[in-house]
């Protein structure tokens, strides 16, 4: 991409902000929900990419905040490759721009070399300043959703979550609170860009890729 460098999450770990103290390279993005204060606008621009140009409508207040991280201790080891360039906090919003045709190219990074197609913007990721961070409580209703089901089973062993959750439910990992959490709604049907549904593979978490909602491998 030329002009406008948008920066999509491919995977999302269950991934705790990184110590300053820690001297490890900060050349991935960690993306969680935003609860943007500014006034609600809507915005007109050009979008300029090896895609095309495009004429979109953007939403503001943002959707999602994405932090400059350093990752660690993936397991497997990836196969390696992709950029190690530093990054910056981002700010991205819903962006709504007219219907395209696919678009394909190959994409190479520290998960492997392959082929990607995609279609459809929906976010408009933009470089943002930001101070230091302060963790607070999580606050009411963040360890159960309207797809939550309470269970004293489904918790976090030997390096997944297991466990037996109740009706259709699947116990699995959420990105959103790093935990395990019994869901009753599927990944595919989940909504975009919370994804807060359960993925039928141990090891995987539902996550906001640029087609929606998708399982991926949790490092």
């Amino acid at each position: 991409m030329r002009r406008i460098r948008l920066h999509v999450v491919t995977v999302l770990g269950a991934m705790l902000l990184a110590s300053p103290a820690l001297a490890q390279r900060t050349d991935h993005l960690a993306c969680f929900k935003a609860r943007d204060n500014a006034p609600r606008t809507r915005y007109s621009l050009t979008l300029t990419n090896d895609a095309g140009a495009l004429g979109c409508k953007v939403k503001v207040p943002a959707k999602l905040v994405c932090l400059e991280s350093a990752k660690s201790n993936t397991s497997p080891t990836p196969p390696g490759g992709g950029p190690t360039t530093p990054v910056s906090s981002f700010l991205c919003y819903q962006m709504k721009c007219p219907r395209t045709s696919v678009a394909t190219t190959e994409m190479t990074d520290q998960f492997g070399r392959r082929t990607v197609s995609f279609k459809g913007a929906q976010l408009l990721c933009a470089p943002a300043d930001r101070g230091p961070v302060t963790r607070g409580p999580a606050g009411p209703g963040a360890s159960t959703t309207s797809t939550t089901l309470a269970t004293g089973q489904c918790r976090f062993t030997d390096g997944r979550c297991v466990g037996q959750c109740a009706g259709n439910a699947r116990c699995g990992t959420v990105t959103s609170s790093t935990s395990c959490e019994c869901r009753s709604t599927s990944c595919g049907d989940a909504s975009a860009p919370e994804c807060s549904g359960f993925c039928p593979t141990q090891g995987e978490a539902c996550i906001f890729s640029v087609t929606g909602c998708s399982c991926a491998r949790v490092p």
